[in-house]
């Protein structure tokens, strides 16, 4: 038996243990020079916001003589953009990273939830149109978003968060989440006296907040970093990462490129934070139910 598994031994604890082969020591090699990329390019940026404007033109590549930790107090009171500061690009850029990820979750859990449990006419149709929405491109549908939410008066409006409830986004992993959802937990809840609505919220969805959490973090990444679409929707709700943008535009021949990194790396944050909290979800996602013989 050990005869056949000459690439796996025993370890004195008991376990067992895989040698190392060329492909696993290549691709070792790979992930850690991606790894260095990443952090190589955070720390290049930080040692960029700590310098000085003279500085930077100077020698951008080396590390700071004087190291202005003031730069990031700058930033926060000299970034700016369309006639806004820091802190309402701010609050713009928790709304717009929050309530269309909330908006979203709940549409699409109810949806998937019904399409993962129940048989109604048209069943196979709804999902035919939702895999056929997902292939499209994003910028080939870019024209017709623009026209329909402008003729809902959801452009420039806060109501924009709305459209959310048409977005598609994780519902394949809600889908099989719900259906991994053993029925016997609404079986026997039906027989108790529950209803529809009540076995969905407090049985059904808690099953699923793994999976909830884990899109839930995504999103709120996605929509954070989402520079763009505030761009083209939402000119007058200019959020952080808009605004870095549009104040490197607009300071183009007098920029402070320290300071521009500074706001950016602060920008990093939030988003940092969330992910740190919840990256253990990504990796417990669980699409099975609790129920056994």
């Amino acid at each position: 038996m050990f005869g056949k598994n000459k690439k796996q031994e025993i370890s004195a604890a008991g376990g067992v243990r895989k040698k190392w082969t060329a492909f696993s020591i290549v691709m070792l090699a790979v992930l850690i020079v991606y790894a260095l990329s990443l952090f190589g390019t955070l720390f290049w940026a930080l040692m960029t916001a700590l310098k000085s404007k003279t500085e930077y033109m100077r020698d951008p590549l080396w590390l700071p003589k004087n190291w202005l930790f003031s730069n990031f107090i700058t930033a926060l009171n000299e970034l700016s953009a369309s006639g806004k500061g820091v802190p309402v690009m701010l609050f713009n850029s928790v709304w717009l990273s929050v309530v269309p990820v909330f908006i979203n979750l709940f549409t699409g859990a109810m949806a998937s939830y019904a399409m993962a449990h129940y048989k109604f006419p048209g069943r196979n149709l709804i999902w035919a149109i939702m895999i056929f929405m997902m292939t499209l491109p994003v910028l080939g549908t870019g024209a017709a978003v623009y026209k329909m939410l402008y003729r809902l008066n959801f452009y420039n409006s806060p109501l924009y968060v709305l459209k959310s409830i048409t977005s598609l986004g994780g519902s394949l992993f809600l889908i099989a989440a719900f259906t991994g959802v053993s029925k016997t937990y609404a079986e026997a809840a039906f027989i108790e006296g529950a209803g529809h609505f009540r076995i969905f919220f407090t049985i059904m969805l808690p099953q699923v907040s793994g999976v909830l959490l884990a899109l839930g973090t995504m999103s709120f990444i996605g929509h954070w970093n989402d520079y763009m679409t505030p761009i083209m929707y939402l000119p007058d709700y200019t959020p952080l990462t808009t605004g870095i943008y549009i104040y490197q535009k607009e300071n183009e021949r007098r920029l402070n490129t320290p300071v521009l990194f500074a706001g950016s790396l602060m920008v990093l944050v939030i988003p940092v934070i969330v992910f740190a909290l919840f990256q253990d979800k990504f990796m417990n996602i669980s699409f099975g139910g609790g129920i056994k013989g």
